[in-house]
């Protein structure tokens, strides 16, 4: 900071704030708003937003995009059998299951619950269909220790593949009707 001192020699005073805190506070701030807290994964509002970016980037660059819905299968059981902490490490083991399989390019989020949603900017159908069965085979083959015992879970994926006519919204629910057959 800069402050002039109004005298004959007008000389100016140079002082120097500490703004450690307060930058680690607005980054607390930011990772909080931006994040889920439970399992890491982005935020809804957050993942809308960025998805939205992309989605934008993708139609201007003509460039493919996917975007993949994932919901846990009988999540419900799972939390009446071993209980909401286990089922809480269920939700995050699995975050980090699919986090492992990800580029550094595409975003995960949770939507709600246990429904989560996986942008691939730069990916075609065939390698959407790719990841989604490495994602549906890595969970199977990750159960997750919990309360001193093993919980087996699985996924089921469905995905939408952008086309320049489609808005966010249309490609989430494109994906959430491919989701809902996969599930039956």
């Amino acid at each position: 900071r800069a402050t002039a001192v109004h005298d004959m020699a007008e000389r100016v005073v140079i002082s120097h704030d500490d703004v450690t805190g307060l930058k680690a506070a607005e980054l607390a701030s930011r990772t909080l708003a931006n994040s889920d807290g439970l399992t890491g994964a982005l935020s809804r509002r957050h993942f809308m937003e960025l998805a939205e970016f992309e989605l934008t980037r993708s139609k201007r660059y003509q460039s493919p995009l996917m975007l993949l819905m994932l919901d846990l299968d009988h999540f419900k059981h799972v939390n009446d059998q071993y209980g909401h902490a286990a089922g809480d490490a269920v939700l995050r083991g699995f975050v980090q299951t699919v986090m492992l399989l990800l580029r550094e390019s595409d975003l995960i989020g949770r939507l709600g619950g246990e429904e989560f949603a996986v942008l691939l900017p730069n990916t075609t159908p065939g390698g959407g269909a790719a990841l989604a069965q490495r994602i549906v085979e890595s969970v199977c083959a990750s159960p997750v220790a919990a309360e001193c015992q093993k919980i087996p879970y699985t996924v089921s994926v469905g995905a939408g593949y952008l086309t320049n006519d489609l808005s966010l919204a249309e490609l989430l629910r494109q994906a959430d009707r491919a989701l809902y057959r996969a599930k039956h």
